[in-house]
């Protein structure tokens, strides 16, 4: 009887995890840590796109995962992002952010520190003494970076879409950009209040500028500001003005699970029903799958 019991509550106990295991995913969620712990480190073979960087990942995760690469914005180092590099990397990504070799440095130079990040992470999948060695998916690569950094990231996918599989801009600054050779799903965070890049004149034309065939989305932050995807940093000019890190971060987190592992019960996230409390944190709601 009693090792009936006992087979009982292991059976019972084994179904509940499963059950937490295989539970759907939903923005909020997503917008919470992952399950993975984080691990980082910033000694890294030198490349004279960029500075510097840091590489967040998985450090226990036992299967090969994805690498995602950042830059950040104009006046920007890499603790300004830092928050993305512990966020994705809890959900599963390897995330190298990187300092531009001056902080005025245009999106075309952005675009190639983020190429050669891109090199950067595949690189240290085979580099001996690298904590990764062994776990990257040299295919599963994704760019993204913020203002300076986000044109830097829709001009590396308009050129280079055969080496990524997935864009995120946020708040993104590039006048008159036309983006209309990326080839790869691409997601454009915007600040409804940015009054630095603002919508009227980046992001949003940014946005129309996609090619009518590949998946996108622009999800515009109402009242947001240009530093919505921002760190929480001692330099009030950088900061976001109001709280939105589980909004954004949880659509970064849909828009690689889907589009750069390939994993469709992220899917209905992105462009499924959202509650009434979500959607009225955004002024403007675009998706087309």
């Amino acid at each position: 009887m009693r090792k009936l019991r006992h087979l009982l509550i292991t059976a019972i106990t084994f179904m509940g995890l499963a059950s937490a295991a295989f539970a759907q995913p939903t923005l909020e969620s997503l917008g919470k840590r992952g399950s993975y712990q984080v691990a980082y480190y910033s000694q890294l073979p030198p490349k004279d796109e960029y500075a510097a960087a840091t590489l967040y990942f998985p450090a226990n995760r036992g299967t090969d995962f994805g690498g995602v690469v950042i830059s950040p914005g104009y006046t920007e180092v890499q603790e300004n992002l830092a928050w993305w590099g512990q966020h994705l990397a809890s959900w599963g990504y390897a995330v190298l952010i990187v300092d531009t070799n001056t902080t005025q440095d245009n999106p075309q130079l952005r675009a190639d520190a983020l190429m050669a990040a891109i090199e950067t992470v595949r690189g240290e999948g085979v580099r001996a003494g690298s904590p990764i060695r062994g776990k990257i998916l040299d295919n599963n690569m994704a760019v993204m970076g913020h203002s300076m950094g986000g044109g830097g990231a829709l001009l590396a996918a308009n050129a280079h879409s055969d080496q990524i599989k997935a864009a995120i801009p946020f708040t993104p600054w590039l006048p008159n950009g036309d983006f209309s050779e990326v080839a790869v799903p691409t997601l454009v965070l915007a600040g409804e209040d940015d009054q630095i890049a603002k919508v009227a004149e980046h992001a949003w034309p940014h946005y129309q500028s996609l090619a009518d065939d590949i998946p996108r989305m622009y999800a515009e932050v109402a009242d947001g500001n240009h530093f919505i995807a921002n760190s929480v940093t001692e330099n009030e000019g950088l900061r976001p003005n109001i709280d939105v890190q589980d909004l954004v971060g949880a659509l970064a987190v849909a828009w690689l699970k889907l589009y750069v592992d390939g994993d469709e019960d992220y899917r209905a996230v992105l462009y499924g029903e959202w509650s009434a409390e979500q959607s009225a944190r955004l002024s403007r709601l675009e998706r087309v799958e």
